[in-house]
């Protein structure tokens, strides 16, 4: 599977920066390279990603939802998300670009995928915060500060309290902010897992609890069924791959780990009313 995924583009923080072994970036969008607004086509990165607009104007797709850019909104990316930009006129603003590796040896919240903005399952980005003012310093400072500071507990620290702002902004307009944390761990471990470990009872077990417990716990907290959590994640790559890169269906299917490609076919149309074909043609005559 990690072989075939690299038929839809995806760009690690080095290629991007062209900078070996780069695991951490920030900077100013209107400084970003001329490339930054070439990626106008779909492709996914392996890094984590906050984009702060003071200006300009477009629309920023991501894993299929189409969201306006405006003054002061605010865009967070996973990795594997396949996303692209339409920009109208200039741009500005600011990009905070990290590695998961960046935080592994830090004191501080080292697990990004804590931040509800970051989890697998969140969906609300081009927030616009209340909080712009402290938001903006706090970008300028940590722009400052990579461009001076060896240090990177510095750097560390200063996009830990961007996080931090973020995350209480995000609750204000989130359904997430109260997630249990069985649930959340859930969500991090299927967008890991899913196509290895398609059982809940897998998940419920390395969570400690029962299969009807994480079950009950998920309807509480999200309004779906754990099995349902997981039919969600598979079709959401089966989408990805569908639209955004050229494999044939048979292969998707091989990568997917389905037995053949007639129950891959049945196990699409069940899950969302079209075949693998429709799905494919309709969204690509959209495009």
């Amino acid at each position: 599977m990690v072989e075939r995924e690299i038929s839809i583009p995806s760009f690690s923080l080095s290629e991007i920066e062209r900078v070996p072994e780069s695991v951490f970036y920030a900077g100013k969008l209107e400084e970003l390279p001329p490339t930054f607004r070439e990626y106008s086509s779909s492709h996914r990165h392996n890094y984590f990603a906050v984009f702060f607009f003071l200006k300009g104007e477009g629309t920023h797709t991501i894993d299929f939802t189409e969201f306006k850019i405006r003054k002061h909104s605010v865009f967070f990316l996973k990795p594997g998300q396949v996303h692209s930009w339409n920009f109208i006129g200039r741009i500005e603003g600011y990009a905070l670009k990290v590695s998961s590796d960046f935080y592994a040896q830090s004191g501080f919240r080292s697990a990004l995928r804590d931040f509800p903005f970051f989890r697998y399952g969140s969906t609300v980005s081009g927030i616009v915060p209340k909080n712009i003012e402290s938001i903006k310093s706090d970008f300028e400072r940590l722009v400052s500060s990579r461009k001076t500071e060896e240090d990177p507990r510095v750097l560390n620290a200063i996009s830990q309290l961007i996080f931090l702002q973020l995350e209480k902004e995000y609750a204000d307009v989130s359904n997430l902010s109260s997630q249990d944390s069985k649930v959340a761990e859930f969500q991090r471990m299927l967008d890991e897992y899913f196509l290895q470990k398609r059982n809940t009872a897998f998940y419920a077990r390395a969570l400690g609890l029962s299969p009807a417990l994480l079950n009950k716990q998920c309807k509480s907290v999200l309004g779906q069924s754990a099995k349902s959590l997981v039919h969600d994640r598979i079709m959401l790559e089966i989408k990805r791959l569908l639209l955004h890169s050229d494999l044939s269906l048979s292969e998707i299917c091989r990568d997917l780990d389905f037995s053949d490609s007639a129950y891959f076919s049945r196990y699409v149309k069940i899950r969302s009313g079209l075949t693998p074909v429709e799905i494919r043609n309709r969204v690509r005559k959209v495009q």
